[in-house]
């Protein structure tokens, strides 16, 4: 993936996605966290939130700098 217009963003909006992506994938931990202690999530609601958490972990780490 080619991150250089991302990377010519202003340093805020730049900061603003990557801290967005970080807070999906806690958010994302968070849910599961929660949902696995009651029990409430079926196994594709689980994958589910695992393959969203798992997809902004890898844009996160595409943005960040080399």
């Amino acid at each position: 993936m080619d991150t250089s217009s991302f990377q010519r963003l202003p340093a805020s909006i730049q900061k603003l996605v990557t801290d967005g992506l970080d807070l999906e994938v806690q958010a994302g931990l968070e849910h599961l966290d929660e949902a696995k202690k009651r029990g409430s999530l079926s196994d594709t609601e689980t994958a589910a939130i695992e393959g969203d958490m798992r997809k902004a972990a890898e844009l996160r780490s595409r943005f960040s700098p080399a």
